[in-house]
């Protein structure tokens, strides 16, 4: 898959980059207040309550396609790959996520992302290859915070609730103090809990614990 930004721009994938730069600020607008922004674009600003946990690097974002163009080419693809995430675009990120891969297969956080490409094109749902991304990410750093959250999405889905409500509650304990992570825990933890019998009241006892 191996194509450049300049080829990106030609026929067909014109309409790509228009509507990653053309976009209407209504329509961002309207995503932006329909949908949660992704992990994989977002820096956390708070302290991790985990020594042996560190704070992810977010990937490139709609922040910083000003120098787009000036950047390397990882991390140009990278950039356009994560705006286009961002921007509630994740099909079409996919491919440039995959791009940003082929020229830095070393970054998990560009394996995380696609992961979460992936699973946001299917609504939330981590299919086998997005799972696969998460899980090949998880080898290379036991603590990556991403994909340790779309797995128990996983789990959850394919009838884990036990074990995933204990990966939520681990996470909820190390990254809580974060609003965006605070949130998207929220979001999921309280299915996990009903189908375990756990009432609302335990699991937010349980998530402060050891905080």
């Amino acid at each position: 898959m191996a194509f450049t930004l300049r080829g990106i721009c030609a026929g067909p994938r014109l309409y790509l980059v228009a509507s990653v730069t053309g976009i209407s600020i209504g329509a961002i607008a309207a995503i932006a207040l329909t949908r949660l922004p992704p992990l994989t674009t977002h820096r956390i600003t708070t302290p991790l309550n985990s020594a042996a946990t560190v704070i992810p690097e977010p990937i490139g974002s709609l922040p910083d396609l000003p120098s787009l163009l000036i950047s390397k080419p990882s991390r140009q693809w990278s950039i356009l790959g994560g705006a286009l995430l961002e921007s509630g675009l994740p099909s079409l990120a996919v491919p440039v996520l995959e791009q940003a891969i082929d020229d830095d297969r070393a970054n998990t956080s560009l394996r995380s992302a696609l992961g979460e490409a992936l699973a946001l094109s299917q609504n939330g749902k981590v299919s086998e290859r997005a799972r696969i991304e998460f899980e090949d990410v998880l080898q290379a750093n036991p603590n990556d915070l991403v994909a340790r959250f779309y797995m128990a999405h996983w789990m959850l889905q394919n009838g884990k609730p036990k074990p995933a409500l204990v990966k939520f509650v681990g996470l909820m304990r190390t990254v809580g103090n974060d609003p965006l992570w605070y949130k998207r825990l929220w979001q999921i933890m309280p299915e996990a809990a009903q189908q375990v019998g756990v009432s609302r009241l335990a699991l937010e006892a349980l998530c402060v614990a050891g905080m």
